[in-house]
């Protein structure tokens, strides 16, 4: 009778709260993805600063399943052109709007990521790609 009770009340939060999730201080500084699943971040700073779209493009062609997270607090102009380079490339986005994800110069603005484990050592743009 007991473990029924547990069980009725892990359902009764999980209605009012919502399902728990895995990392969840991860998941929002990743714009909802985990850490080990990035192949490369754009913060805001550098989103601003350089148009990434032909090193993405590259990137993007060498494998099939990869997506494009953008935060949607990224400008407007901005967006438009990663969102274009998505539809060329036939590439899954998705724009995440959430008051938990972060929005200063560091934060992640683009992540393009698979749906698996990556384990890259380096995920940010600028470290991987200097000479850009």
């Amino acid at each position: 009778m007991q473990n029924k009770d547990l069980d009725i009340d892990a359902r009764v939060k999980n209605a009012v709260f919502g399902l728990p999730l895995l990392k969840p201080d991860e998941q929002n500084r990743c714009l909802g993805t985990f850490y080990e699943r990035i192949e490369l971040k754009i913060t805001f700073s550098e989103a601003m600063r350089y148009d990434w779209t032909v090193i993405l493009e590259k990137v993007i062609k060498k494998k099939r399943n990869y997506q494009l997270l953008f935060n949607g607090r990224l400008d407007m102009d901005v967006l438009g052109q990663y969102i274009r380079l998505a539809n060329r490339c036939a590439k899954p986005f998705a724009i995440k709007n959430s008051q938990h994800y972060h929005q200063d110069a560091e934060s992640a603005a683009i992540i393009l990521c698979a749906d698996y484990a990556l384990n890259r050592e380096e995920i940010d743009i600028m470290k991987r790609y200097p000479q850009y």
